[in-house]
Protein backbone atom coordinates (compact mmCIF):
# COMPACT_ATOMS: atom_id res chain seq x y z
CA UNK A 1 0.00 0.00 0.00
CA UNK A 2 1.18 3.50 -0.79
CA UNK A 3 2.65 5.19 2.28
CA UNK A 4 3.17 8.80 1.21
CA UNK A 5 0.35 11.33 1.02
CA UNK A 6 1.19 12.19 -2.59
CA UNK A 7 1.12 8.55 -3.74
CA UNK A 8 -2.19 7.92 -1.95
CA UNK A 9 -3.79 10.96 -3.57
CA UNK A 10 -2.39 9.97 -6.93
CA UNK A 11 -3.74 6.41 -6.69
CA UNK A 12 -7.12 7.63 -5.43
CA UNK A 13 -7.53 10.11 -8.26
CA UNK A 14 -6.28 7.61 -10.83
CA UNK A 15 -8.80 5.03 -9.63
CA UNK A 16 -11.69 7.50 -9.68
CA UNK A 17 -10.79 8.78 -13.14
CA UNK A 18 -10.33 5.25 -14.49
CA UNK A 19 -13.76 4.26 -13.17
CA UNK A 20 -15.31 7.39 -14.70
CA UNK A 21 -13.61 6.72 -18.04
CA UNK A 22 -14.84 3.11 -18.13
CA UNK A 23 -18.37 4.14 -17.22
CA UNK A 24 -18.33 6.89 -19.85
CA UNK A 25 -17.15 4.50 -22.55
CA UNK A 26 -19.82 1.93 -21.67
CA UNK A 27 -22.58 4.54 -21.64
CA UNK A 28 -21.32 6.05 -24.90
CA UNK A 29 -21.30 2.64 -26.52
CA UNK A 30 -24.87 1.88 -25.51
CA UNK A 31 -26.21 5.33 -26.37
CA UNK A 32 -24.57 5.28 -29.79
CA UNK A 33 -25.72 1.79 -30.69
CA UNK A 34 -29.21 2.74 -31.89
CA UNK A 35 -27.94 5.93 -33.55
CA UNK A 36 -25.24 4.02 -35.41
CA UNK A 37 -27.70 1.31 -36.49
CA UNK A 38 -30.24 3.85 -37.79
CA UNK A 39 -27.64 5.93 -39.62
CA UNK A 40 -25.97 2.91 -41.22
CA UNK A 41 -29.26 1.32 -42.28
CA UNK A 42 -30.32 4.54 -44.01
CA UNK A 43 -26.98 4.71 -45.78
CA UNK A 44 -27.36 1.07 -46.86
CA UNK A 45 -30.86 1.71 -48.19
CA UNK A 46 -29.67 4.67 -50.23
CA UNK A 47 -26.66 2.76 -51.54
CA UNK A 48 -28.84 -0.25 -52.48
CA UNK A 49 -31.38 1.94 -54.25
CA UNK A 50 -28.59 3.64 -56.19
CA UNK A 51 -27.09 0.27 -57.14
CA UNK A 52 -30.44 -1.07 -58.34
CA UNK A 53 -31.04 2.12 -60.36
CA UNK A 54 -27.62 2.00 -62.00
CA UNK A 55 -27.90 -1.69 -62.86
CA UNK A 56 -31.32 -1.18 -64.40
CA UNK A 57 -30.48 1.77 -66.67
CA UNK A 58 -26.82 1.26 -67.68
CA UNK A 59 -24.76 -1.22 -69.58
CA UNK A 60 -22.70 -3.68 -67.60
CA UNK A 61 -19.37 -1.90 -68.13
CA UNK A 62 -20.83 1.55 -67.50
CA UNK A 63 -22.68 0.26 -64.42
CA UNK A 64 -19.49 -1.19 -62.97
CA UNK A 65 -17.72 2.17 -63.32
CA UNK A 66 -20.60 4.09 -61.71
CA UNK A 67 -20.88 1.64 -58.82
CA UNK A 68 -17.11 1.83 -58.26
CA UNK A 69 -17.41 5.60 -57.96
CA UNK A 70 -20.14 5.10 -55.33
CA UNK A 71 -17.94 2.65 -53.43
CA UNK A 72 -20.23 -0.30 -54.13
CA UNK A 73 -18.70 -3.59 -55.17
CA UNK A 74 -20.22 -6.22 -57.49
CA UNK A 75 -19.66 -9.98 -57.34
CA UNK A 76 -21.26 -13.03 -58.82
CA UNK A 77 -20.89 -14.73 -55.43
CA UNK A 78 -20.10 -12.94 -52.17
CA UNK A 79 -17.31 -13.94 -49.80
CA UNK A 80 -18.12 -16.38 -47.04
CA UNK A 81 -20.29 -14.74 -44.38
CA UNK A 82 -18.75 -13.96 -40.99
CA UNK A 83 -19.42 -16.52 -38.28
CA UNK A 84 -19.43 -14.01 -35.44
CA UNK A 85 -20.84 -10.52 -35.86
CA UNK A 86 -21.00 -7.52 -33.61
CA UNK A 87 -24.47 -7.07 -32.21
CA UNK A 88 -25.27 -3.93 -34.18
CA UNK A 89 -24.14 -5.52 -37.49
CA UNK A 90 -26.30 -8.52 -36.80
CA UNK A 91 -29.22 -6.18 -36.13
CA UNK A 92 -28.45 -4.28 -39.36
CA UNK A 93 -28.43 -7.52 -41.38
CA UNK A 94 -31.75 -8.54 -39.86
CA UNK A 95 -33.31 -5.11 -40.49
CA UNK A 96 -32.21 -5.03 -44.15
CA UNK A 97 -33.55 -8.57 -44.67
CA UNK A 98 -36.92 -7.57 -43.23
CA UNK A 99 -37.13 -4.52 -45.52
CA UNK A 100 -36.20 -6.53 -48.62
CA UNK A 101 -37.96 -9.87 -48.37
CA UNK A 102 -36.91 -12.32 -51.01
CA UNK A 103 -33.39 -10.91 -51.22
CA UNK A 104 -30.60 -12.62 -49.30
CA UNK A 105 -28.55 -10.41 -46.98
CA UNK A 106 -25.20 -11.46 -45.49
CA UNK A 107 -22.40 -9.63 -43.69
CA UNK A 108 -18.66 -10.26 -44.08
CA UNK A 109 -15.77 -9.03 -41.96
CA UNK A 110 -12.76 -9.71 -44.21
CA UNK A 111 -11.00 -8.01 -45.84
CA UNK A 112 -13.30 -5.23 -44.60
CA UNK A 113 -16.82 -5.12 -43.15
CA UNK A 114 -19.32 -5.37 -46.04
CA UNK A 115 -23.08 -5.80 -46.33
CA UNK A 116 -23.86 -8.03 -49.32
CA UNK A 117 -27.39 -8.03 -50.84
CA UNK A 118 -28.47 -10.33 -53.65
CA UNK A 119 -30.08 -8.76 -56.71
CA UNK A 120 -33.82 -9.21 -57.04
CA UNK A 121 -33.35 -11.08 -60.34
CA UNK A 122 -30.49 -13.22 -58.97
CA UNK A 123 -27.92 -11.81 -61.41
CA UNK A 124 -25.33 -10.99 -58.74
CA UNK A 125 -24.56 -9.36 -55.45
CA UNK A 126 -23.99 -5.74 -54.39
CA UNK A 127 -21.49 -5.11 -51.61
CA UNK A 128 -21.97 -2.00 -49.48
CA UNK A 129 -18.98 -1.06 -47.27
CA UNK A 130 -19.79 -0.55 -43.61
CA UNK A 131 -18.18 2.01 -41.35
CA UNK A 132 -18.70 1.63 -37.61
CA UNK A 133 -19.42 5.18 -36.46
CA UNK A 134 -19.17 4.06 -32.90
CA UNK A 135 -15.48 3.24 -33.28
CA UNK A 136 -14.65 6.80 -34.28
CA UNK A 137 -16.84 8.23 -31.57
CA UNK A 138 -15.44 5.90 -28.94
CA UNK A 139 -11.89 6.71 -29.99
CA UNK A 140 -12.66 10.41 -29.77
CA UNK A 141 -14.24 9.94 -26.36
CA UNK A 142 -11.26 7.91 -25.15
CA UNK A 143 -8.87 10.60 -26.39
CA UNK A 144 -10.83 13.31 -24.57
CA UNK A 145 -10.88 11.24 -21.38
CA UNK A 146 -7.15 10.57 -21.62
CA UNK A 147 -6.46 14.27 -22.01
CA UNK A 148 -8.74 15.00 -19.06
CA UNK A 149 -6.92 12.35 -17.04
CA UNK A 150 -3.56 13.98 -17.73
CA UNK A 151 -4.86 17.45 -16.89
CA UNK A 152 -6.47 16.27 -13.66
CA UNK A 153 -3.34 14.27 -12.73
CA UNK A 154 -1.15 17.33 -13.19
CA UNK A 155 -3.58 19.46 -11.19
CA UNK A 156 -3.70 16.82 -8.45
CA UNK A 157 0.09 16.63 -8.37
CA UNK A 158 0.29 20.39 -8.02
CA UNK A 159 -2.34 20.40 -5.26
CA UNK A 160 -0.73 17.47 -3.44
CA UNK A 161 2.64 19.17 -3.62
CA UNK A 162 1.14 22.23 -1.95
CA UNK A 163 0.03 19.99 0.92
CA UNK A 164 3.02 17.67 1.14
CA UNK A 165 5.79 20.30 1.09
CA UNK A 166 4.58 22.22 4.18
CA UNK A 167 4.03 18.91 6.01
CA UNK A 168 7.52 17.74 5.05
CA UNK A 169 8.96 21.02 6.33
CA UNK A 170 7.16 20.52 9.65
CA UNK A 171 8.37 16.90 9.81
CA UNK A 172 11.99 17.97 9.25
CA UNK A 173 11.67 20.56 12.03
CA UNK A 174 9.87 18.18 14.43
CA UNK A 175 13.01 17.16 16.40
CA UNK A 176 13.90 20.83 17.01
CA UNK A 177 10.27 21.67 17.87
CA UNK A 178 10.18 18.82 20.38
CA UNK A 179 13.08 20.44 22.23
CA UNK A 180 11.46 23.88 22.17
CA UNK A 181 12.65 25.24 18.85
CA UNK A 182 10.34 27.44 16.76
CA UNK A 183 8.13 26.01 14.04
CA UNK A 184 9.42 26.78 10.53
CA UNK A 185 7.69 29.48 8.47
CA UNK A 186 5.21 28.13 5.93
CA UNK A 187 4.52 29.51 2.45
CA UNK A 188 1.38 31.65 2.09
CA UNK A 189 -0.12 28.98 -0.17
CA UNK A 190 -0.06 26.36 2.60
CA UNK A 191 -3.52 24.89 3.38
CA UNK A 192 -5.35 26.35 6.36
CA UNK A 193 -5.27 23.02 8.21
CA UNK A 194 -1.47 22.79 7.85
CA UNK A 195 -1.13 26.38 9.07
CA UNK A 196 -3.27 25.52 12.10
CA UNK A 197 -1.01 22.52 12.77
CA UNK A 198 2.06 24.77 12.57
CA UNK A 199 0.45 27.22 15.02
CA UNK A 200 -0.35 24.38 17.42
CA UNK A 201 3.23 23.11 17.22
CA UNK A 202 4.54 26.62 17.81
CA UNK A 203 2.38 26.94 20.95
CA UNK A 204 3.58 23.55 22.15
CA UNK A 205 7.19 24.57 21.48
CA UNK A 206 6.65 27.83 23.38
CA UNK A 207 5.30 25.88 26.35
CA UNK A 208 8.30 23.57 26.14
CA UNK A 209 10.67 26.53 26.15
CA UNK A 210 8.89 28.07 29.12
CA UNK A 211 8.98 24.79 31.03
CA UNK A 212 12.66 24.37 30.21
CA UNK A 213 13.45 27.87 31.49
CA UNK A 214 11.57 27.22 34.71
CA UNK A 215 13.35 23.89 35.15
CA UNK A 216 16.70 25.49 34.44
CA UNK A 217 16.11 28.16 37.08
CA UNK A 218 14.98 25.53 39.55
CA UNK A 219 17.97 23.26 39.00
CA UNK A 220 20.33 26.22 38.98
CA UNK A 221 19.03 27.09 42.43
CA UNK A 222 19.33 23.48 43.53
CA UNK A 223 22.90 23.30 42.27
CA UNK A 224 23.80 26.44 44.19
CA UNK A 225 22.10 25.21 47.34
CA UNK A 226 23.72 21.77 47.10
CA UNK A 227 27.22 22.63 45.98
CA UNK A 228 27.81 25.17 48.74
CA UNK A 229 27.21 22.69 51.59
CA UNK A 230 29.08 20.03 49.59
CA UNK A 231 32.10 22.31 49.47
CA UNK A 232 31.84 22.93 53.21
CA UNK A 233 31.63 19.19 53.85
CA UNK A 234 34.71 18.60 51.72
CA UNK A 235 36.62 21.27 53.62
CA UNK A 236 35.48 19.84 56.95
CA UNK A 237 36.67 16.38 55.93
CA UNK A 238 40.13 17.76 55.18
CA UNK A 239 40.28 19.35 58.63
CA UNK A 240 39.08 16.26 60.49
CA UNK A 241 41.40 13.53 61.48
CA UNK A 242 40.54 9.89 61.74
CA UNK A 243 40.46 6.98 59.38
CA UNK A 244 42.02 7.94 56.04
CA UNK A 245 40.08 5.24 54.18
CA UNK A 246 36.79 6.54 55.57
CA UNK A 247 37.63 10.09 54.54
CA UNK A 248 38.52 9.01 51.01
CA UNK A 249 35.23 7.15 50.71
CA UNK A 250 33.31 10.21 51.89
CA UNK A 251 35.22 12.38 49.39
CA UNK A 252 34.27 9.94 46.62
CA UNK A 253 30.62 10.15 47.64
CA UNK A 254 30.75 13.95 47.59
CA UNK A 255 32.37 13.91 44.14
CA UNK A 256 29.68 11.59 42.84
CA UNK A 257 26.91 13.82 44.19
CA UNK A 258 28.58 16.83 42.57
CA UNK A 259 28.83 14.95 39.25
CA UNK A 260 25.14 14.04 39.38
CA UNK A 261 24.21 17.68 40.00
CA UNK A 262 26.39 18.64 37.05
CA UNK A 263 24.58 16.13 34.85
CA UNK A 264 21.24 17.62 35.84
CA UNK A 265 22.39 21.09 34.88
CA UNK A 266 23.96 19.90 31.62
CA UNK A 267 20.75 18.15 30.57
CA UNK A 268 18.51 21.12 31.36
CA UNK A 269 20.74 23.70 29.70
CA UNK A 270 21.46 21.54 26.66
CA UNK A 271 24.03 24.03 25.42
CA UNK A 272 21.40 26.75 24.91
CA UNK A 273 23.87 29.47 25.78
CA UNK A 274 26.43 28.20 23.27
CA UNK A 275 26.50 29.03 19.58
CA UNK A 276 27.02 26.44 16.87
CA UNK A 277 30.32 26.77 15.01
CA UNK A 278 32.25 24.62 12.57
CA UNK A 279 34.33 22.24 14.61
CA UNK A 280 36.34 19.07 14.11
CA UNK A 281 34.63 15.97 15.51
CA UNK A 282 37.84 13.99 15.00
CA UNK A 283 39.94 16.43 17.05
CA UNK A 284 37.42 16.44 19.91
CA UNK A 285 37.36 12.65 19.90
CA UNK A 286 41.15 12.49 19.99
CA UNK A 287 41.22 14.86 22.98
CA UNK A 288 38.65 12.77 24.84
CA UNK A 289 40.53 9.54 24.09
CA UNK A 290 43.82 11.06 25.24
CA UNK A 291 42.22 11.90 28.58
CA UNK A 292 40.98 8.33 28.85
CA UNK A 293 44.44 6.93 28.09
CA UNK A 294 45.92 9.01 30.91
CA UNK A 295 43.47 7.20 33.19
CA UNK A 296 44.88 3.87 32.05
CA UNK A 297 42.13 2.96 29.60
CA UNK A 298 42.92 1.48 26.21
CA UNK A 299 40.88 2.67 23.22
CA UNK A 300 41.15 1.86 19.53
CA UNK A 301 40.48 4.73 17.11
CA UNK A 302 39.25 4.18 13.53
CA UNK A 303 38.05 6.40 10.73
CA UNK A 304 39.24 9.71 9.23
CA UNK A 305 41.37 12.03 11.32
CA UNK A 306 39.12 15.00 10.55
CA UNK A 307 35.33 15.29 10.41
CA UNK A 308 34.07 18.86 10.07
CA UNK A 309 30.62 19.46 11.59
CA UNK A 310 28.66 22.53 12.65
CA UNK A 311 27.87 22.05 16.32
CA UNK A 312 28.14 23.47 19.80
CA UNK A 313 31.67 22.42 20.55
CA UNK A 314 31.39 22.20 24.35
CA UNK A 315 28.14 20.24 24.11
CA UNK A 316 29.67 17.93 21.51
CA UNK A 317 32.68 17.24 23.75
CA UNK A 318 30.30 16.49 26.62
CA UNK A 319 28.33 14.09 24.39
CA UNK A 320 31.55 12.30 23.40
CA UNK A 321 32.64 12.02 27.04
CA UNK A 322 29.23 10.62 27.99
CA UNK A 323 29.43 7.93 25.31
CA UNK A 324 32.93 6.92 26.37
CA UNK A 325 31.95 6.96 30.05
CA UNK A 326 28.87 4.88 29.34
CA UNK A 327 30.98 2.23 27.59
CA UNK A 328 33.56 2.14 30.40
CA UNK A 329 31.00 2.06 33.20
CA UNK A 330 28.55 -0.46 31.74
CA UNK A 331 30.61 -2.36 29.16
CA UNK A 332 33.90 -4.19 29.02
CA UNK A 333 37.19 -3.98 27.12
CA UNK A 334 38.29 -3.91 24.39
CA UNK A 335 36.83 -0.48 23.62
CA UNK A 336 36.85 1.09 20.18
CA UNK A 337 35.61 4.20 18.42
CA UNK A 338 35.03 4.84 14.73
CA UNK A 339 34.05 7.88 12.68
CA UNK A 340 32.08 7.03 9.55
CA UNK A 341 31.54 9.50 6.70
CA UNK A 342 27.94 9.01 5.50
CA UNK A 343 28.07 11.96 3.05
CA UNK A 344 25.13 13.82 4.60
CA UNK A 345 26.09 12.86 8.17
CA UNK A 346 29.10 11.89 10.24
CA UNK A 347 28.59 8.96 12.57
CA UNK A 348 30.60 8.46 15.76
CA UNK A 349 30.38 4.81 16.83
CA UNK A 350 31.47 3.73 20.33
CA UNK A 351 31.69 -0.03 20.86
CA UNK A 352 32.43 -2.26 23.81
CA UNK A 353 32.50 -6.00 24.53
CA UNK A 354 30.22 -6.05 27.55
CA UNK A 355 27.13 -8.16 28.09
CA UNK A 356 24.93 -5.74 26.17
CA UNK A 357 21.33 -4.92 27.03
CA UNK A 358 18.28 -7.15 27.07
CA UNK A 359 16.31 -6.62 23.83
CA UNK A 360 13.13 -5.68 25.70
CA UNK A 361 15.01 -2.91 27.51
CA UNK A 362 16.76 -1.33 24.51
CA UNK A 363 13.84 0.99 23.83
CA UNK A 364 14.17 2.57 27.26
CA UNK A 365 17.81 3.57 26.83
CA UNK A 366 18.36 7.26 26.21
CA UNK A 367 15.32 8.44 28.13
CA UNK A 368 15.89 10.96 30.93
CA UNK A 369 16.42 9.45 34.39
CA UNK A 370 16.05 5.90 33.03
CA UNK A 371 18.64 3.28 33.91
CA UNK A 372 18.50 -0.39 32.99
CA UNK A 373 20.68 -1.60 35.83
CA UNK A 374 19.37 -5.11 35.50
CA UNK A 375 21.26 -5.35 32.23
CA UNK A 376 24.18 -2.94 32.71
CA UNK A 377 25.07 -2.51 36.34
CA UNK A 378 26.55 0.69 37.61
CA UNK A 379 25.82 3.97 39.28
CA UNK A 380 24.85 7.28 37.73
CA UNK A 381 22.04 9.73 37.20
CA UNK A 382 20.53 8.09 34.14
CA UNK A 383 21.11 11.26 32.11
CA UNK A 384 24.31 10.46 30.22
CA UNK A 385 22.70 8.97 27.12
CA UNK A 386 19.72 11.34 27.42
CA UNK A 387 22.11 14.30 27.08
CA UNK A 388 23.63 12.73 23.97
CA UNK A 389 20.20 12.05 22.47
CA UNK A 390 19.11 15.61 23.10
CA UNK A 391 22.31 16.96 21.57
CA UNK A 392 21.76 14.80 18.46
CA UNK A 393 18.16 15.98 18.06
CA UNK A 394 19.19 19.64 18.13
CA UNK A 395 21.91 19.06 15.52
CA UNK A 396 19.89 17.30 12.84
CA UNK A 397 21.04 13.84 13.87
CA UNK A 398 20.10 10.92 16.09
CA UNK A 399 21.42 8.52 18.70
CA UNK A 400 21.25 4.83 17.80
CA UNK A 401 21.73 2.20 20.49
CA UNK A 402 21.91 -1.55 20.07
CA UNK A 403 23.65 -4.79 20.83
CA UNK A 404 26.41 -6.03 18.54
CA UNK A 405 25.81 -9.22 16.61
CA UNK A 406 29.08 -10.72 17.78
CA UNK A 407 28.67 -9.64 21.40
CA UNK A 408 28.84 -6.29 23.12
CA UNK A 409 27.13 -2.94 22.77
CA UNK A 410 27.35 -0.07 20.26
CA UNK A 411 26.22 3.55 20.53
CA UNK A 412 26.14 5.63 17.34
CA UNK A 413 25.90 9.42 17.36
CA UNK A 414 24.93 10.80 13.93
CA UNK A 415 25.47 14.53 13.25
CA UNK A 416 24.53 16.34 10.05
CA UNK A 417 27.50 17.33 7.92
CA UNK A 418 27.77 20.94 6.69
CA UNK A 419 25.57 21.46 3.60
Amino acid sequence: MARTLFSRLAWLLAGVLAAMALLTLLLTRELLRDAALTSTSRYAEIALAAADEVLADASSAHAQAQLHELGIERAAQPPAPARHLFAWRRDLQQRMGERHPGRTVITTEQPQPMLWIADANGSGWSGIPLSDLRVSLLRGTAAVLLAALLVVALAAAFAARGIVRPLARLADAAPAIATGGPAPPLPPSAPREVALLADALERAAAQTRETARERELMLAGISHDLRTPLARLGLALEMLGGDETLREGMHADLDEIDAVVGQFIAYVQGGDGEGAVETDLGALLDQALETRRHLGQRWERRGPAQARVVARAVSLRRAIDNLLENACKHGAAPFETEIVDETTHFALVVRDRGTGVAPDLLGRLGRPFVRVDAARNGSGSGLGLAIVARFAATHGGELLLGNRHDGGFAATLRIAAPG
